[in-house]
């Protein structure tokens, strides 16, 4: 107020000089229109200078409104504590009064729009928050918004502005508009907002000032709360990871694994308390030091496999040693694996450890039960088969391999009943030993093999031990041990009827003498003419051709023939008797066998009755030799006795059978090595036997033959011939409706040495 006269004086003082400049220039002439004129311009030039007096003066009072508020701001509690959400409310009032608008507002950037935090509305003097700006569709806005200030007169044309109306601008009247972005590091993060209603209103460069310092509190404000909370982010992820820390070290200590890492340089960064305990040497020792520093002996091997894990793998598994606190070496199996920073960069290696020394010998150990338990396995003579629960073989030892012609790889796996058919009956008794969990016990099983019959005991022994469901199948050919029992019990019945038959023989003896003799008798006196007979005839009557013609006519030689041929037939039975029970001494000398079977065919072959009903030169023969054939200790008369009767019995048998078309009967000759025996068989491919009947076949006296055919003596004989008179086995095998099969073995003749 005290510069107002001054510049009264100024502007008085300066219009005087102007008239009398113009005076003095205009001379003589007339000065007065134009004085009126300058006089004109001079008042206009005063009038404007007062309107911008007052527009100073206004600008002036909005400069130290704008001050007030801007100094009440930055101190007001909120604010100095950053508390924005707190602050909005006093902040849009205080910004409304010091820029004389209806509405002012703090809107806050969230992803993809702008939300209002607080808007103060002047007329109402209510304050509202929550009304969102998409930023897809206020593409115009949200563009020049980041580049800075929107300062716009007319809001409905303005293109920055215009996608607001008329749902927002219309409805609330809004003509002008200035809003200024809240940048942080250059991203826009908040905008202030004034809204003018009424006129379009040019906004002044003062006002822009004090929105953009506004804005800038806002940035601070919200810069503080970034910090604050980086800040707290910061103390929080310190906090965990020393937490983590703290943890991993508990964590490592407590895994019962040794561990250890390494720096990029392979030297030790440290190790977990069992590492420690393992190795003797703590972290703190451990730290800073090579594997070359610790273990010189073994450091190439960690070396090496470090670089490469480095270079290529950058994760491995390796078998290797290390040496305990005691010094001694022990078996392990390494674990590393290249560790990483945030960056993708190889900071170092982590690795563990697990001692294998036990295992490893424990696997030794083991394996070589395994061996022992399979070599014990392979080298029993008998059939050991192991099946799981379902009869799925999983044991196989050699043997078995050995008599069924199937390996172990392949019978693996595989069904019990496909591998062994023989035994598919046996499956329903397996189960019913694994389910009773007791051994189950079947012998003299028999099958037909290649012709031969034979004979199995069948063991199953359940598995009842670590939870394992299944069974082992042991199977013993007992084939010659049947063969020699029978052998046995048929010579236990040859000696028990061999002492009968001699005792009836001796009683038989006697009156078949007498019977023979007086037969013999009776010939000489009736039928020969002798000078007795001639005479005792005449004595009583008659003449002897009278008595001879009357002992023709009634038949009388006839039977006496018949008495005689019927003794005589008697006494080869006693004979045939008495060699049951008394051993006679033939001369045995060494033999071809070869020979001998051939010289017996021979006779056999003019063997030839139609009362037999065969031939035997239309017999087909086989014969299966073996070359260099020993030669056999034996009587060659006793020896064809007992193949000639062999082939009777087979003829005839054959010749009860009738053959289909395109087969004949045959015979089949075997000779074989079966040491210290030659083996000889002679099967023939009749009829065949029962079992009851093969089980008798040597007894004396039995015989399958009709009544008057047959004494049943004549396979006895031959049993006692190979078995007592030459110390050799004849036994015989069958199948009922297909053949017969005689085999004897003979010892081998010895050495002329």
């Amino acid at each position: 107020m005290k510069k107002q006269p001054e510049e009264s004086v100024i502007s008085a003082t300066s219009l005087r000089d102007k008239i009398v400049g113009l005076s003095e220039s205009s001379g003589r002439k007339s000065y007065y229109p134009m004085l009126q004129q300058k006089i004109r311009e001079l008042q206009g030039e005063i009038a404007e200078r007062h309107r911008a007096e007052e527009t100073l003066r206004e600008t002036l009072k909005r400069i130290e409104r704008q001050q007030a508020v801007i100094a009440e701001i930055s101190t007001h509690p909120t604010v100095f504590h950053g508390l924005l959400q707190e602050a909005a409310p006093m902040i849009t009032t205080r910004m409304t009064h010091a820029m004389d608008v209806a509405r002012a507002s703090l809107w806050i950037m969230e992803p993809d729009r702008l939300c209002s935090m607080d808007k103060f509305d002047a007329h109402g003097g209510e304050h509202t928050s929550g009304t969102c700006l998409e930023c897809g569709r206020f593409g115009a806005y949200f563009e020049a918004i980041e580049k800075g200030p929107v300062i716009v007169t007319d809001a409905l044309q303005d293109p920055r502005t215009r996608d607001f109306s008329p749902k927002y601008l219309e409805a609330n009247g809004i003509a002008s508009m200035l809003d200024v972005p809240v940048l942080i590091d250059g991203e826009l993060t908040a905008v202030i907002c004034f809204e003018h209603v009424g006129e379009p209103r040019v906004w002044q460069p003062d006002e822009v000032t004090f929105a953009s310092r506004i804005a800038d509190q806002v940035a601070l404000i919200l810069a503080g709360q970034r910090r604050r909370i980086t800040e707290e982010q910061l103390q929080s992820a310190h906090a965990d990871l020393t937490r983590n820390l703290r943890f991993t070290e508990v964590l490592l200590d407590a895994i019962p694994i040794p561990i250890f890492y390494k720096d990029s340089k392979r030297r030790y960064l440290g190790c977990n308390q069992t590492f420690t305990d393992i190795m003797g040497i703590t972290s703190e020792a451990l730290r800073g030091r090579t594997a070359r520093e610790l273990w010189p002996d073994l450091a190439d091997v960690y070396d090496n496999n470090d670089h490469s894990l480095r270079q290529d793998t950058r994760k491995s598994t390796y078998e290797s040693k290390v040496r305990d606190k005691n010094g001694d070496l022990r078996e392990v199996i390494f674990a590393k694996q290249i560790f990483f920073d945030e960056f993708k960069n190889a900071q170092g290696i982590i690795g563990s450890f697990v001692d294998i020394t036990e295992r490893n010998r424990a696997a030794k150990e083991t394996q070589r039960l395994r061996t022992l338990l399979a070599n014990i396995i392979n080298s029993m003579p008998s059939m050991l088969i192991g099946v799981d629960a379902d009869g799925r073989i999983a044991q196989w030892n050699q043997q078995a391999a050995l008599v069924t012609g199937v390996s172990e790889a392949q019978a693996q796996g595989r069904p019990l009943r496909q591998v062994v058919p023989w035994l598919g009956s046996e499956m329903k008794k397996i189960r019913q030993s694994i389910a009773n969990k007791k051994p189950f016990f079947e012998g003299k099983l028999s099958r037909v093999e290649h012709g031969e019959t034979m004979y199995e005991d069948v063991t199953i022994y359940p598995l009842i031990t670590n939870g394992v469901e299944g069974a082992v199948i042991r199977i013993d050919d007992v084939t010659e041990k049947v063969r020699i029992e029978e052998i046995l019990i048929q010579s236990e019945k040859m000696l028990s009827v061999g002492g009968l038959a001699a005792g009836m023989a001796h009683e038989i003896n006697n009156p078949l003498a007498s019977i023979m003799g007086n037969a013999q008798v009776l010939e000489t006196r009736l039928l020969l003419p002798l000078p007795q007979n001639e005479l005792a005839a005449q004595e009583a009557g008659f003449t002897l051709e009278a008595l001879q013609s009357y002992l023709e006519k009634r038949g009388i030689p006839k039977m006496l023939n018949s008495v005689r041929s019927s003794g005589a037939q008697a006494a080869q039975i006693v004979s045939n008797m008495l060699s049951f029970s008394r051993k006679s001494e033939p001369v045995l000398a060494p033999e071809n066998i070869v020979e001998l079977l051939g010289k017996t065919l021979e006779l056999a072959r003019t063997d030839y009755d139609l009362k037999k009903n065969y031939d035997f030169k239309k017999i087909r023969i086989v014969r299966e030799y073996e070359d260099n054939l020993p030669k056999i200790q034996g009587s060659a008369s006793k020896l064809q006795q007992v193949f000639l009767n062999l082939l009777r019995n087979g003829a005839e048998a054959m010749g009860d059978k009738i053959y289909p078309e395109g087969q004949w009967p045959q015979f089949t000759l075997r000779v074989k090595r079966n040491a210290p025996w030659v083996r000889i068989e002679l099967e023939d491919n009749g009829p065949g036997l029962s079992e009851s009947v093969r089980k008798r076949v040597f007894e004396p006296f039995f015989t399958t033959k009709s009544v008057g055919k047959g004494t049943g003596l004549g396979l006895s004989v031959s049993y006692f011939i190979i078995t007592e008179e030459h110390a050799g086995m004849m036994a015989v095998q069958t199948a009922e409706g297909e053949w017969t099969r005689f085999i004897i073995d003979l010892p081998v003749a010895m050495s002329s040495k």
